[in-house]
């Protein structure tokens, strides 16, 4: 993989989490003011392990916002089924 794609995709990776934030943010809608805050903390160490791998391994770089979306859906789900959430 060539210098300026390996760059390209962990600028890209950076990137998908913002809009990853705003899904974490806008669904305190639904969820409760704890799980709000574990979402944030959750986002920080996605921002955290995205720019430390954005170098040496883009493409887990970009699979950081893919596995925070995964968590949130898989929060959401479990936040309805076992501990009845309703927006």
């Amino acid at each position: 993989m060539s210098n300026r794609v390996r760059v390209a995709l962990g600028w890209l990776g950076l990137v998908g989490l913002v809009p990853l934030l705003f899904l974490y943010v806008v669904s305190g809608l639904a969820v409760p003011w704890w799980a709000v805050v574990g979402f944030g903390l959750v986002w920080c160490l996605l921002l955290l392990a995205a720019v430390r791998s954005r170098r040496r391994r883009p493409l887990l770089t970009l699979a950081m916002p893919l596995l925070g979306l995964a968590l949130w859906f898989a929060v959401l789900w479990l936040g309805d089924v076992f501990l009845h959430w309703t927006a």
